[in-house]
């Protein structure tokens, strides 16, 4: 397989896992993004603390997640499937 597809498909390796991770293991997330906030010297967030059924942004991390998931699963298909085709 040529080149430019391999690293295409790596590119939506990248972004299925991202997604995967948003959708699904959503605290890991979280934890991330706090940490990076204080690593460039923001200060913390204060969250109140919610079940994970009431929070907004709960919704909203499976919704781009599942999206972001389905988009690399996608690329990978169609690059690979046409590069195999051609």
């Amino acid at each position: 397989m040529p080149t430019h597809v391999i690293l295409v498909d790596l590119l939506g390796l990248l972004l299925a896992l991202a997604g995967f991770h948003m959708a699904f293991r959503q605290r890991l997330v979280r934890r991330l993004w706090d940490e990076g906030r204080a690593a460039r010297g923001l200060p913390a967030k204060s969250r109140v603390a919610r079940p994970e059924g009431e929070d907004p942004v709960h919704y909203a991390l499976i919704i781009f997640g599942m999206m972001l998931f389905a988009f690399g699963l996608i690329l990978i298909a169609f690059t690979t499937a046409y590069a195999l085709m051609t």
